[in-house]
């Protein structure tokens, strides 16, 4: 089991369950922490609400209901984005959640497709909820978005999974990253490293031993996304060129770290 099985599993309900799993987590070295700064951060995301994480209503990226088939295209193409709120006019009029690898309905059924026939239900959360509650909500009923209201229920913004997620991981990598770069392959347990996204596939050759040469990206991370096609998302497991990997960390732009089994 992945260390994101454990540490989103449905069984988790309290931050000190959270936080326990998390040190087990450090101390097997998934981590690149002296301790302190890690624990403090994981506190700081159990005392933090919705509001606190959310994207803005003014910077959420949406879809209307009566888009054309070459409009919804076009959006999803431009902003890379798994899954759109459905609105009916403005935001505060949402009518679902459309995943974008849907799109492919359009392309085997192009005259028949209509948007409003593969929205998913919307899952509304109040912003002063609590963020550990909203994840183990979301992860105990695999939602990935969330849409944030106000005590009006006016729509305020979204959370994703991955927003959340990367309060946890994310800024903690973010903090250690300029510190620890001497630690850019680290072996966690043996045939099991944990890789930065800009070690270049020198260093992958020279200190884990696989060999992949590209002529045109010198990064693990630049190579696993041109391998796929796309930035994968945080906990994805994917298999390139037969190495298991697990996405420890991403953004909208780049990678920033992977497990790797052999």
């Amino acid at each position: 089991m992945s260390l994101f099985d454990n540490l989103f599993a449905p069984k988790i309900k309290s931050r000190n369950e959270l936080l326990s799993l998390i040190k087990e987590a450090a101390q097997d070295g998934i981590f690149d922490i002296d301790g302190l700064p890690f624990i403090d951060a994981v506190l700081q995301f159990g005392d933090m609400r919705v509001k606190d994480v959310l994207l803005p209503r003014h910077e959420v990226d949406f879809i209307d209901v009566d888009a054309t088939n070459d409009e919804i295209i076009k959006i999803i193409q431009e902003t890379r984005h798994s899954r759109f709120p459905v609105v009916e006019g403005n935001l505060n009029e949402i009518v679902g959640v459309f995943h974008s690898k849907d799109i492919v309905n359009y392309l085997i059924e192009p005259d028949s497709f209509k948007l409003i026939d593969f929205c998913r239900k919307a899952f509304f959360v109040p912003e002063l909820k609590p963020l550990d509650s909203l994840l183990y909500e979301m992860r105990l009923q695999q939602i990935h978005l969330a849409i944030v209201v106000d005590e009006f229920t006016n729509v305020i913004g979204i959370v994703t999974l991955e927003m959340i997620i990367e309060q946890i991981i994310g800024e903690i990598d973010d903090e250690h990253d300029l510190a620890n770069d001497e630690h850019v392959v680290l072996e966690i347990s043996p045939n099991v490293y944990r890789i930065k996204g800009f070690c270049s596939l020198e260093q992958l050759r020279e200190k884990v031993g696989i060999t992949w040469r590209d002529d045109n990206v010198e990064t693990i991370g630049g190579y696993i996304i041109k391998k796929l096609g796309k930035i994968p998302v945080i906990a994805e497991q994917i298999t390139v060129n037969g190495v298991l990997i697990e996405i420890l960390h991403a953004d909208s732009k780049k990678i920033n770290s992977v497990i790797i089994r052999l």
